[in-house]
């Protein structure tokens, strides 16, 4: 077939889809039924690597990147059938439960580090450097 043949597959919209044929099955890449689990593993990993994804991923704590990995792989089981809805919010609810525990932790330890720098601070003694006294 030539480049110029569209595909004989329908968007989601219901519209024909206008994607060029690969190889002589009369339909692209995504409409191919030969190569329908490879689509949809190109759909679940598009993105993935993009740097604003990573990014985001690189702003949760390290203890808690196996878990957003492991709720991103839910989310795509469930969007595909494999994972009930129900069993995924569980995860997520544990997830959120972890988050919070993780952040009241930081909050304690800001606050401990807050506490230890104004130790030596007296009122009155603004400008002063903790444990020194104006005269």
């Amino acid at each position: 077939m030539s480049s110029d043949t569209k595909c004989l597959g329908h968007r989601s919209d219901g519209e024909p889809c206008r994607s060029p044929v690969v190889g002589e099955s009369g339909y692209c890449f995504a409409h191919d039924p030969e190569r329908t689990e490879e689509a949809q593993r190109a759909r679940r990993r598009g993105g993935y690597g993009s740097s604003a994804i990573q990014r985001t991923r690189n702003l949760a704590p390290a203890s808690l990147r196996d878990v957003y990995t492991a709720l991103e792989a839910a989310m795509g089981e469930v969007h595909d059938g494999r994972l009930a809805p129900a069993r995924a919010s569980a995860m997520a609810a544990l997830a959120r439960a972890m988050m919070q525990v993780i952040t009241a932790g930081e909050v304690e330890e800001r606050v401990r580090s807050l506490e230890a720098t104004l130790i030596g601070f007296v009122p009155g003694n603004i400008g002063a450097t903790p444990g020194q006294h104006r005269m």
